[in-house]
C-alpha cells in the first residue's frame, strides 16, 4: 500500500511540474473590435494590462494611461496586450498606446473587485492575475509585474535541498 500511494505521489508531482500552473485565475471578460468570441482567454500566452475606470477623462485614468505610455516602448518587443475597461460607456482612450476595448466594463470592474474609480491589473501569459490594485502604481511596478510572473518565478526557483 505505501508503495501504491508513493507511486500515486510521485505521479501527480510529475504532471504538477510539467502541467501549466495557474494560481490564481483572473477573471474572464469579452473584449470589443477584435475577431468574435473575443476574449481574455484569447490572449493567452501574452501579457495584458487591464486599466479600470469610470472615465476615460478621470484623473486617475488618465494619469496611469500617461505613466503605461513611458513603458510602452519597452513592451513592444514582447507580447504585451493593453484593455481599457471604462464604465460610464464607450469612450475613446487617447494614447499613443492601442487599447482594446473591454466589453461589459462594468461586470470587469465588478470581477476584479474594483469598487472606487479607478484600478490596475496584471495577467501574466498563463493567465494568473499577478497584480491588481485601485492605487496609481509607478510604471516600473506594473513592468515587473509583467516579466515576473508566476511562471518565470517558478522555473528560477531553486528545488528543495539544494
Amino acid at each position: 500500500m505505501k508503495n501504491l500511494s508513493r507511486a500515486a505521489l510521485l505521479f501527480f508531482c510529475c504532471a504538477a511540474v510539467h502541467g501549466e500552473t495557474v494560481v490564481r485565475p483572473a477573471p474572464n471578460f469579452g473584449v470589443e473590435g477584435v475577431a468574435k468570441g473575443g476574449s481574455l482567454r484569447g490572449f493567452r500566452g501574452q501579457a495584458v494590462v487591464l486599466v479600470i475606470g469610470r472615465s476615460a477623462r478621470d484623473k486617475e485614468f488618465r494619469t496611469e494611461v500617461y505613466r503605461l505610455k513611458q513603458l510602452y516602448s519597452q513592451f513592444s518587443t514582447e507580447k504585451v496586450i493593453f484593455v481599457a475597461a471604462i464604465e460610464n460607456g464607450p469612450q475613446e482612450v487617447t494614447s499613443d498606446i492601442p487599447f482594446v476595448i473591454a466589453a461589459n466594463p462594468q461586470q470587469v470592474a465588478a470581477d476584479y473587485g474594483v469598487r472606487s474609480r479607478f484600478g490596475i491589473a496584471v495577467i501574466g501569459v498563463d493567465g494568473n492575475l499577478d497584480l491588481i490594485t485601485n492605487r496609481l502604481i509607478a510604471p516600473e511596478r506594473v513592468r515587473d509585474a509583467v516579466f515576473n510572473n508566476y511562471e518565470s518565478q517558478a522555473s528560477a526557483r531553486k528545488p528543495l535541498g539544494q
